[in-house]
């Protein structure tokens, strides 16, 4: 063996073997089985034993029989040896199992190895020991694919490739195509992996594994057929070792963190009961002994909380955030610091109590019954002595105590102010920006901390915690796999924008488990996740399907039905499409940004609404903004919302309610400066923030800006017949020049396009475009045919042209001429139901 594997210096090298000599199961089944006996022998040893005591009692009374009542000595001393015996038999190999069970747990119950150690082997952890002794002959050698293979032998390995995603067999079958061609050599292996780790850092199985991944290239390719990286196996490999130990440690019920878990039984004894308390609160100890989650993410908020609640006067605190963002995990992390006694003597033995302040608004009616009911619950709170008191939707109590004419500052400030009880209050972001923030004689005394979303490392570790409880409560009819994890923890930040993070990422997971059962998968896949996704947003997130792909591939000839000409702008359109569809985009700005210069009616908004069709399955789908509504300082408000008014703006109100479409923004150059650097910022980084403080995400729109800025230039250049960019260069410079937009505005477009007047040769294909729409509504909705001419098409595109407006004019001459003339028809029941109508040459040139 190579000196860098000097196993006997490994402190699991012992529990290991013995395991795979005699196994844990097998150890369970002996003790089940010894255990059993000895109970049992407990009947016949009480009958003896009662038997000999009875034969004592009686033969001490005189006046009795002792012959006729006492039990046969000689059967007394047989049965009580003879069960004895066997007891000593089956009590002595169950406490050597106990011994062995000892030894293996005091071995295991850290899965850390010694440090500081030049053997490599010194330094591996339980489990990458388990494996590397699994892979080992009886000669005490091993290879690189027999500690491949070995990890489908360790419930850990095993427990990895299924959270992989990856079969065994598939695996298995894989890595003896491997051995076709020969086994690798240990030394360029355990170089690697001496290179990769320090005398100073443990060897996982997580190490082992993709330093493994390095040396037989091939594995990448089986991996990543599947779109699993080596992060992502290193991330799995960590996550199927922590559940191990967890269970491990679980298992360990007599130590500090379990034991802590059990009430005292006179902890409370020097502190006063609180019985009209308890009829407005609960009990916030229990809540968060029951719950399970390890409460990750929130070390930070939890030591501020800690912090505050230690200062000698106003220990208050009010936590802000939005629903779903963690504030009673907060709070529980702070009840398991003091039930485990982990916190400053200040705190120990506090019980937290949660006063539903709307319940005793309720139950008062009145202001003066309120003011009294309240007073009585906070000074029973301050009588018992050790409760720290939170206050849930505590704008909304403040409120309703304004409604009642009572004053929340009045009341609150002699307990406030003083050391003799904690108050902890709990806002949502919203409501303590309309009703507490401004309230400086009530916030005083309390220290605000921010709850803010957790980040996506943080996020995939509290979606990890919970995985264990969602499996279960689905009855493990599928398991949920790193790689789908990650989609969710992805999802979850860029595409669902309702609600708050990890509220909403639990709520993805929980309905990815639903669809996943639905469809009968025993394991749920990232493209399970992004197909709920999809099915939620309307967003094309899927893989892409080979029809997907021939239209993808040919987009512009679809876009081109809708719109006629501008070949530039079809071409800016479509690229942007396919970038988003790959998902090649920044996922921090808006999926594409465009500004459409050109004249009235050239195809800008046509282009804008077959753009919401393709992409979100419906023009629809299209946001429709009138900037010219919006020039002056005062209508910043409008869109984003007005503190004063309490009025919520038309911008934060329909993203809301439509994340996810086309944004056209109508004659952009006219609106006001502070709304264009509103827009600066949207389009740069994909969100604004609304009057109350709360980030609106437009992460998942395609915004598209029109203006007829530069018009006239733009029909003095087309007639010189310039070529589409040096047209393009002269149109922003004008601009720029006029100061129309700034340089930083027209930067943060991904695509300034210039829409040309359209040529005569061109108008008969649009006036046949919308010929067409109107024959397939009268088709649907009248089931009358109309004929569309040659003739109809000259006569549309003729009389509904104006220069100056474009193709704009088509639509009111159809509207005007021709649905006018089918109206009469079918009045005077020229045209039947199912029948046909054709237009003449001279009924199209009657006026």
């Amino acid at each position: 063996m190579p000196p860098l594997l000097e196993f006997s210096k490994n402190k699991f090298i012992g529990t290991v073997a013995l395991e795979g000599f005699f196994p844990a199961r097998r150890r369970k089944i002996a003790s089940r089985i010894f255990t059993d006996g000895i109970l049992l022998l407990f009947i016949p040893l009480l009958y003896a034993t009662g038997a000999e005591l009875w034969n004592t009692v009686v033969s001490s009374i005189g006046f009795l029989d002792q012959t006729a009542l006492m039990i046969s000595s000689s059967f007394l001393a047989q049965s009580r040896t003879f069960w004895l015996g066997i007891f000593y038999l089956l009590l002595a190999p169950r406490l050597i199992l106990l011994a062995i069970e000892g030894f293996v747990r005091s071995k295991t119950a850290q899965n850390e190895a010694v440090l500081r150690d030049p053997s490599l082997s010194a330094r591996f952890n339980l489990y990458a020991t388990q494996v590397w002794h699994q892979s080992m002959t009886l000669t005490h050698h091993t290879s690189t694919l027999r500690i491949l293979a070995a990890l489908t032998e360790t419930t850990v390995g095993r427990i990895a490739l299924l959270r992989l995603g990856v079969p065994e067999d598939e695996y298995l079958q894989f890595l003896q195509t491997l051995a076709s061609d020969g086994e690798s050599s240990m030394a360029p292996f355990l170089e690697k992996l001496k290179q990769q780790t320090n005398e100073t850092k443990n060897i996982a199985l997580a190490d082992l594994f993709s330093t493994l991944l390095e040396v037989h290239k091939p594995l990448h390719g089986f991996f990543g057929k599947r779109g699993i990286t080596k992060t992502i196996i290193r991330e799995t490999v960590r996550w199927a070792e922590g559940t191990d130990t967890e269970e491990r440690e679980n298992a360990r019920w007599w130590s500090r963190a379990r034991l802590g878990r059990i009430p005292g039984l006179a902890k409370n004894w020097s502190y006063g009961k609180s019985f009209l308390l308890n009829r407005f609160a609960s009990d916030l100890n229990s809540e968060a002994a029951r719950a399970e989650e390890r409460l990750i993410g929130r070390k930070r908020e939890i030591e501020l909380l800690e912090a505050a609640l230690l200062k000698k006067s106003g220990a208050n605190v009010v936590l802000v955030g939005p629903p779903g963002a963690g504030k009673h995990t907060t709070l529980y992390g702070l009840i398991r610091m003091i039930t485990a006694g982990k916190i400053f003597p200040a705190l120990e033995h506090k019980h937290v109590l949660k006063l539903a302040g709307g319940a005793l608004v309720a139950e008062a009616k009145t202001k003066g019954e309120t003011d009294a009911l309240f007073l009585s619950i906070m000074n029973e709170a301050v009588r018992v002595g050790n409760v720290i008191l939170v206050i849930d939707d505590f704008p909304e109590f403040v409120a309703s105590l304004d409604s009642l004419g009572s004053s929340a500052t009045e009341l609150l400030t002699p307990y406030l102010s003083s050391n003799a009880i904690n108050i902890i209050a709990l806002a949502e972001s919203v409501s303590f920006r309309k009703i507490l923030e401004n309230r400086a004689g009530l916030m005083n005394f309390f220290e605000r901390i921010e709850i803010t979303e957790p980040d996506s490392a943080h996020l995939v570790e509290i979606l990890k915690d919970l995985v264990p409880a969602v499996e279960a409560a689905h009855r493990y009819r599928t398991i949920m796999t790193y790689p789908a994890l990650q989609k969710i923890s992805d999802g979850a930040m860029r595409y669902i924008v309702t609600g708050a993070l990890p509220k909403r990422a639990v709520e993805l997971m929980e309905d990815v488990v639903r669809a996943a059962i639905a469809e009968g998968e025993t394991l749920v896949t990232p493209e399970r996740v992004m197909n709920v996704i999809e099915q939620k947003t309307k967003m094309p997130l899927g893989a892409i399907t080979a029809v997907e792909q021939q239209k993808l591939l040919k987009l512009e000839e679809h876009l081109h039905e809708r719109v006629v000409d501008q070949d530039e702008a079809i071409q800016a359109v479509a690229n942007s499409v396919r970038r988003a569809r790959s998902g090649i985009q920044n996922p921090k700005r808006p999926i594409g940004t465009f500004l459409f210069l050109g004249p009235t009616g050239v195809g800008k908004t046509e282009t804008a609404k077959a753009l919401a069709a393709v992409y979100f399955g419906n023009e629809d789908a299209m946001l429709r903004f009138d900037m010219s509504e919006y020039q002056t300082r005062e209508d910043l408000g409008k869109l984003i919302g007005s503190f004063e008014k309490g009025e919520p703006g038309i911008l934060a109100s329909r993203i809301r309610s439509s994340p996810y479409g086309v944004m056209l923004l109508d004659e952009f150059e006219k609106s006001s400066t502070e709304i264009r650097n509103l827009f600066l910022q949207i389009l740069d980084e994909g969100f604004f923030t609304d009057y109350l403080g709360e980030k609106i995400n437009m992460r998942n729109t395609i915004i598209v800006a029109t203006s007829n800025a530069g018009s006239q230039l733009i029909w003095e250049l087309v007639e010189q017949k310039l070529d589409p960019s040096a047209l393009r260069e002269k149109i922003i410079a004008h601009i720029q020049k006029e100061k129309i937009m700034s340089p930083e505005l027209l930067n943060r477009f991904d695509s300034i396009v210039v829409f040309h007047p359209l040529p005569p040769a061109v108008l008969e294909k649009i006036a046949r475009i919308l010929l067409e729409k109107l024959a397939s509504r009268l088709k649907k909705e009248n089931n009358i045919t109309l004929i569309v001419t040659d003739e109809l098409v000259r006569a549309v595109a003729e009389g509904g042209y104006n220069p100056a407006l474009g193709a704009r004019p088509m639509q009111r001459f159809i509207q005007d001429r021709i649905e006018k003339l089918i109206a009469e028809k079918i009045i005077k029941g020229e045209i039947a139901v199912g029948g046909e109508v054709e237009f003449s040459s001279e009924e199209l040139a009657k006026p």
